[in-house]
Parts: structure tokens; C-alpha cells; sequence
């Protein structure tokens, strides 16, 4: 065990104990699996942060070829009319933006990764929040040929009031209907109810695409995870979900996915319901574990956060 512990140390992770099951005292046997078993992990963690970086290197260099291209061609003067100038400049752009986007998400993983972000919480109108982040991303739905659909939150129902920043909500909404864009056939919808008698309040995203293979729904929230079942469409930037995982959990909620019945993939943000208007804590949470607060009023149902999110907002 010793000699499997420094080899595990020294960056051996295919190092192991394999102490026989007989003949063995149950607790010496007790800590050489718990050795083989920290082994394994380290492994398989060990290959999912290769199998993430060589996924980012391959979406930086993608545009990053098209940006050279485009530019060696205006430099060579090979785009000489109007019309190809103009094209060179649009893409250009366009993969400029994608870069910038996924710089954005990475820096967003890396401070959630450390406990560095804030959070201004408080009462929030759910649906309002929702409605809007979606709504922001009509014009994506409508390129790609698709209906969003979302409920309108201005029924004879009171407010679906949750206990949330406002600013990382909306990014939240905003990264699962980038993922629904990205996989449905024809239509994205989104819906906001309250639930286990007003106690917790549930924000629904649902697409009508393949859906997802059971065997995978536990990989779904894990950084760059894509379905075995098509490409999907190119939205966003394969972060977004863990990053949704993230922010939902720092707000105290959970998020869960499963299949409609008529096949799609449904994800489910379910929050805290808000018990009252009075004043509400703002924290910081460090690398170090520590945190401060500060108390300040509860902002109303519409109003945002003062303070953007780091990274910037996902939609």
C-alpha cells in the first residue's frame, strides 16, 4: 500500500494495491481498495480533463482558421470587389464573437470552479425572468427555423416568486434554451409553475428533438458534453450546461433532465420559493472558502442585479 500510494504520487494512476480478498486483515483490506478505488478516479478524471482540452483547442482553432483565412485574403487583396470585402468583414466577426463567447464561458467555469463569483439574491418574479431570457433568443430560434414557445406568465395565476439573482437566473434560462436550440426539430418551450405547495418553483425547458440516450443523462451536465445521437446545430458553446449546474446549485436549487413522452429532453430548474419581501443577503464566495455578506433590500420582482455576472451573461 505504501509503495502503490507513492507511485499514485508520483503521477502513476495506473498504480494498485490488488491485495487479495483472503488471507487479508478486513481493515488493511478496507483502506487498499479505498486506494485502488481514489486511483481510478484520479484516472478517469485524468482523462476528462484531456478529452476537455482537446475539445476547447479544437473550438479555438476552428475560427481562428477562418479569422487568418479571411484576413490573408484581404491582405492579398484576393477579395476586390465590394461584396467579398463585405463577406470577409461579416465572417470575420461572426467568428470573432464565437471566440470571445467561449473565452467568456471558460473564465465563468474557472471562477465557479474557485468559488470566486457573486450572488445578489432575493424575491424575483421566476416567469418574468424567464420569459425575457428566452424571448431574448427568438431571433436564433427563428434562423434556425424554429418556434419558441413561452408561457406567457401573465395568466390569473400569482407570480412565480423564487428566491434568485436575477442576472444568473436569466443566464441560466438563456444556456438551456441555447441547448434545446441546438437539438430540436421544430419547437423549444419554455414554462414556469410553482409546486410542492408554493414551496419551490420550477422553470421547464423542453425540445421536441431525438432526446437523450438514458445511458448518457448523467454526462449531460459534465463541460463540452454532446448527444451521440446528431451533431446538433451550432449554438453556443458546449459550456453551457455545466455552467447551468453550477449557477442552479450556488442558488441553492437543483436542475434535473429527462424525456418528454414524445421523445424530447426536458431540464428542470426547481428554486426556493421566496418566503417574504424583507431584505435580502448579498455573499462572496472565495478560493478559500470564506465569504462575507452584506444585507440590502429586496430588489422587486422585475428589477436586476446592479452588478453583472461575471463572465458576462450567457444570452
Amino acid at each position: 500500500m505504501e509503495r502503490t500510494a507513492r507511485a499514485i504520487a508520483a503521477g502513476d494512476l495506473d498504480a494498485r494495491v490488488g491485495l487479495p480478498g483472503t488471507d487479508v486483515d478486513d481493515e488493511l483490506a478496507a483502506v487498499g481498495r479505498a486506494i485502488d478505488t481514489m486511483a481510478a478516479e484520479l484516472s478517469r478524471h485524468r482523462s476528462l480533463e484531456r478529452a476537455f482540452l482537446m475539445s476547447i483547442s479544437h473550438d479555438l482553432r476552428t475560427p481562428l482558421t477562418s479569422i487568418r483565412g479571411y484576413a490573408e485574403a484581404l491582405a492579398e487583396g484576393a477579395a476586390d470587389d465590394e461584396e467579398s470585402r463585405r463577406r470577409a468583414a461579416l465572417i470575420t466577426e461572426a467568428e470573432a464573437r464565437r471566440l470571445e463567447r467561449l473565452v467568456a464561458d471558460l473564465l465563468e467555469l474557472a471562477r465557479l470552479d474557485a468559488r470566486e463569483f457573486s450572488l445578489h439574491p432575493g424575491p424575483v418574479d421566476a416567469g418574468e425572468v424567464a420569459r425575457h431570457a428566452a424571448l431574448a433568443l427568438q431571433p436564433a430560434a427563428q434562423e434556425s427555423g424554429l418556434q419558441l414557445v413561452v408561457d406567457p406568465g401573465d395568466g390569473p395565476e400569482p407570480a412565480a416568486m423564487a428566491m434568485a439573482d436575477p442576472e444568473r437566473l436569466a443566464q441560466v434560462v438563456a444556456n438551456l434554451v441555447e441547448n434545446a436550440l441546438k437539438y430540436a426539430a421544430t419547437t423549444v418551450e419554455v414554462a414556469t409553475r410553482t409546486v410542492s405547495g408554493g414551496e419551490t418553483i420550477e422553470i421547464a425547458v423542453a425540445d421536441d428533438g431525438p432526446g437523450i440516450d438514458p445511458g448518457d443523462l448523467p454526462r449531460v451536465f459534465e463541460r463540452l458534453y454532446t448527444s451521440r445521437h446528431q451533431p446538433g446545430r451550432k449554438v453556443g458553446t458546449g459550456l453551457g450546461l455545466a455552467i447551468v449546474r453550477e449557477l442552479v446549485a450556488a442558488m441553492d436549487g437543483r436542475v434535473d433532465v429527462g424525456s418528454t413522452p414524445e421523445g424530447g429532453t426536458r431540464f428542470v430548474v426547481s428554486l426556493p420559493a421566496a418566503t417574504g419581501e424583507g431584505a435580502s443577503t448579498s455573499w462572496r464566495t472565495t478560493a478559500d472558502g470564506s465569504s462575507s455578506s452584506t444585507t440590502t433590500s429586496s430588489p422587486s420582482a422585475s428589477s436586476s442585479s446592479s452588478n453583472p455576472p461575471a463572465g458576462g451573461s450567457s444570452s
